[in-house]
């Protein structure tokens, strides 16, 4: 009977233990879940945070989002943020609980002056906004506990965010704030340094450009310029917008049809503006709904080579209109005589005629050719033959113009025996004619004028630059040079002499508007067509000599390594060698 008792009381007691454990079990499985499932809600919460912040820098908007997330970690009776933002700090306040304006002075003085210790002085102006709760004016109580936490990215505090509460000690575990913080800071810093790679590619886009570009919004901020438009604008390093807006005339407001431009969506073009010394054309496009781009184009050189075309357009009127008079005037006299015109007054005339006629001709096909210089179709139609023959052939036909200005006109072959090369005779004749024609033209009375052609290899330098450039070599060249005691031409005009429309500024008034202005431009195309240079010696009062050499062989080797020049229209023109 007491073992049947005793076997009942254990079976019992074991019962009640294992019941007790089981419940014991229950609860542990219960806690161990719901921190599980605090976890997941947690880290769910922290996710869409990071998804909210993964595409701003804008850290009062980032601040935002955390602030209202808050309230599903903590209890707190005002929650309050700081951010520095257009020059002020921008002070929010969510209130959860009954609190007064004392309350909230004291969230203000111990937040500035945390946030001051961090990051030096701050602005004075200061916006504070409140949500929730109304204030309580009767309420005269301040927090009992606290706890804030700055919102740091890039090495750089960007905001400050304060915790309060009416409660003792509300505060002695923050590792959840920590932690929703230190991944807002981490989406944060990961897009900002996103952001800065892009923003440096495009500032190194804009600033390769030649046209000048920069942008602004509608609170008057210089978002970005580049270099172009800097040195366009004549603006330094640190300009603002009203630094650029200075620069314009004050007869065009650029900062009111920016401000058009943003309102209207409808970009603006504005074909010429002088600014200074230059001419620019100036497009606003609209960026967004509140920020313009602005591109400046310097249309100065095209501007120039305007007035150039113009100018040669006068050329080419003085320069007809005396040959084409003259023919109109032999014609007359022929027609209005002709039963009493003696016959060789005729021919004279009639040569007179044919004379002025190619003139006519001659300056057309400058302009002809010009044009298929420009386009590199230029075809040269190159024969074996002997320059000197053909260099002396073109003297004789100057003599008689030498002779009427009294000046000597000779021609030296240096060296003992030249060889044949391949070349265009029409075009080399061309630069002869018009070498010949220009020392004739700047060289007075009595003058001398000597022709020269040698066969040698060019030095390196020459008087302390290579007239050959990049393109010089040991094999021999065939150099031609004509030399005279005329005018010269000053240092500072040499570099424009081979230009187009362009002629030397020192030489007398009634010589420097004559011709147009073509004839060098082409000479340089046609022996540069040839694998050859030109260069020119000269000063002021001194005399010129012009010389151009051409290669001695068809394929000339260079005797160094020198960078290949750039691709040219002159590069390209086509030859066909007989």
């Amino acid at each position: 009977m007491e073992i049947a008792l005793f076997i009942t009381v254990t079976i019992g007691s074991i019962a009640i233990l294992l019941s007790l454990g089981n419940d014991f079990l229950q609860k542990d499985s219960l806690k161990a879940k719901k921190i599980e499932e605090d976890r997941i809600y947690k880290l769910s919460v922290i996710k869409e945070i990071q998804e909210k912040i993964a595409y701003t820098t804008d850290p009062e908007k980032v601040v935002d989002i955390i602030m209202i997330s808050l309230r599903n970690f903590f209890n707190y009776s005002a929650a309050s943020s700081m951010v520095i933002k257009d020059a002020h700090v921008v002070f929010k306040i969510y209130v959860e609980e009954n609190i007064g304006p004392e309350y909230i002075k004291k969230i203000e003085e111990s937040m500035l002056g945390s946030f001051e210790k961090l990051v030096g002085k701050l602005p004075l102006r200061i916006d504070k906004k409140i949500y929730g709760i109304p204030i309580d004016n009767t309420v005269k109580s301040i927090y009992s506990s606290s706890f804030h936490i700055p919102l740091i990215a890039n090495n750089k505090v960007l905001a400050f965010i304060h915790l309060s509460s009416t409660k003792a000690n509300a505060y002695s575990n923050m590792e959840d704030l920590h932690e929703l913080i230190d991944a807002a800071q981490s989406a944060l810093t990961h897009f900002s340094q996103a952001i800065g790679l892009e923003t440096e590619k495009f500032s190194s886009l804009i600033n390769s450009i030649n046209d000048g570009i920069f942008m602004t919004d509608n609170k008057d901020n210089l978002l970005t310029i580049n270099n172009s438009a800097k040195k366009l604008l004549e603006v330094g390093e640190n300009a603002d917008f009203f630094d650029v807006l200075n620069v314009f005339p004050q007869n065009f407001n650029l900062g009111s049809k920016i401000n058009q431009v943003m309102l209207t969506k409808n970009p603006y073009f504005e074909k010429e503006i002088q600014i200074n010394s230059k001419v620019l054309s100036i497009f606003v496009s609209p960026v967004g709904n509140d920020k313009a781009s602005v591109v400046l184009h310097n249309m100065t050189e095209y501007k120039k080579k305007e007035l150039l075309k113009e100018d040669l357009i006068h050329i080419m009127v003085h320069e007809l209109r005396s040959p084409v008079t003259t023919i109109k005037d032999s014609a007359e006299l022929i027609i209005t005589t002709k039963n009493t015109l003696e016959e060789d007054r005729k021919l004279k005339f009639l040569e007179i005629i044919h004379q002025q006629a190619k003139k006519i001709l001659g300056q057309i096909g400058s302009i002809l050719d010009t044009a298929k210089l420009d386009a590199g179709k230029l075809v040269l139609s190159k024969t074996k033959g002997d320059i000197a023959k053909l260099i002396k052939g073109e003297i004789q036909t100057f003599i008689p113009q030498a002779q009427r200005k009294n000046i000597s006109l000779s021609f030296n072959v240096v060296a003992r025996s030249l060889p044949e090369i391949s070349y265009d005779e029409i075009r080399i004749s061309q630069v002869i004619d018009n070498l010949l024609s220009n020392s004739l033209k700047f060289t007075p009375e009595n003058g001398k004028i000597q022709v020269e052609i040698d066969y040698s290899a060019i030095s390196p330098v020459v008087d302390g630059t290579s007239p050959m450039g990049e393109f010089l070599s040991l094999d021999k060249y065939i150099v031609v040079s004509v030399c005279d005691n005329g005018v010269g031409i000053a240092q500072e005009q040499q570099k424009l002499l081979f230009s187009k429309y362009t002629q030397a500024k020192n030489t007398p008034e009634e010589l420097a508007t004559m011709g147009t202005g073509l004839g060098l431009y082409l000479v340089k195309g046609i022996i540069e067509s040839h694998d050859g240079r030109i260069w020119v010696k000269s000063a002021a009062g001194q005399g010129t000599t012009f010389s151009f050499a051409l290669p001695a062989t068809d394929n000339a080797k260079p005797s160094y390594d020198a960078p290949k020049p750039f691709t040219t229209p002159l590069a390209k023109l086509s030859q066909t060698v007989n």
